[in-house]
């Protein structure tokens, strides 16, 4: 036998939850809530004995596993991947993004949101938790949610473009090492580090980043509903508070983890403590890894290093 199916109001809190707007359940039943790398709010628990709720916990836990957006965004594909099954399963109601990121690549922030948005298309609700710092594309991904929960001393903003790579070209000549490049055109070899910047290159490099920020405003456009005169004010590549960002609308509420939870709980009809199931978290690089010779690619991502081969267009706080 299977427990009530939650009683819905039919009271919308008005302006509470974004861009849509979710009906709030009259009774809290504690549910459960699995990490994702966000978290994705599992469907309601068998009410005839602990034992079937035990199974589905053990399932549960089993068959989720993630990362959270955390850190320099280098490669997007594992995220992607959980998001597309939670917003398959039909047990998984909403999901929780918790992001601690200042940003990365632009093609791998950019396909986090858009598979967010392809989430958020089934009719799941999403919140994003913008944690320590949530910043360029770790902003741009929260851009995807229905709701943006700010810590009010987390560090966002930074809306902007940048592009760097490194010159050795000086060094070159004091050890005596010239690097001859034959190339199809004078832009061929557009950042590389065995000569000095070209003004022509610098030129198209801001052609570049220019329309990389022009994509950046149109998402910001979209998901925020700003006046033109307000973005353009703040989306100077400045960074600001949590607190501010609420203020001037890049967010639409204040508060921490435990209150992001409690939101999109409510938003599934969930009830506003939903439990928090944590996966293995994937082990980090550490120093002895270098001094082996194991993990020194994994290293530089960590640290937002490119290679010496080219540069690449971020968003990313510096």
């Amino acid at each position: 036998m299977t427990g009530p199916a939650p009683v819905r109001s039919p009271v919308h809190e008005e302006g509470a939850y974004g861009r849509r707007a979710f009906d709030i359940p009259d009774s809290d039943h504690c549910h459960d809530l699995a990490l994702r790398g966000g978290h994705s709010l599992l469907g309601p628990a068998p009410a005839d004995g602990l034992e079937k709720r035990g199974q589905l916990e053990r399932r549960s836990l089993d068959r989720h596993r993630g990362v959270d957006i955390e850190g320099f965004i280098g490669s997007s594909e594992a995220t992607i991947r959980l998001i597309e099954e939670y917003a398959e399963r039909d047990n998984i109601l909403g999901i929780l993004i918790n992001i601690n990121s200042p940003g990365g690549i632009t093609v791998s922030s950019d396909e986090i949101y858009r598979a967010l948005v392809r989430a958020r298309e089934t009719g799941k609700p999403i919140v994003a938790y913008m944690g320590i710092v949530a910043a360029s594309g770790g902003y741009y991904i929260a851009c995807a949610a229905d709701t943006i929960v700010a810590h009010p001393a987390s560090t966002t903003g930074s809306i902007g473009v940048i592009i760097e790579y490194p010159v050795a070209a000086e060094l070159f000549d004091k050890i005596g090492l010239r690097w001859e490049t034959v190339t199809t055109g004078p832009y061929k070899s557009m950042g590389s580090p065995y000569a000095e910047p070209d003004e022509r290159h610098r030129i198209w490099f801001q052609e570049v980043v220019d329309d990389s920020y022009e994509q950046f405003l149109e998402v910001v456009r979209e998901s925020r509903g700003l006046e033109e005169e307000t973005l353009l004010q703040y989306a100077d590549g400045r960074v600001f508070t949590g607190r501010q960002a609420a203020e001037w609308g890049f967010a639409d509420r204040t508060g921490d983890l435990h209150d992001a939870r409690g939101l999109i709980g409510r938003m599934t009809g969930l009830g506003s403590d939903p439990r928090l199931h944590r996966p293995a978290r994937p082990r980090r690089v550490t120093l002895w890894d270098v001094i082996l010779g194991e993990g020194i690619a994994d290293l530089a991502t960590e640290l937002g290093l490119g290679p010496v081969h080219g540069p690449r267009v971020l968003w990313l706080m510096r």
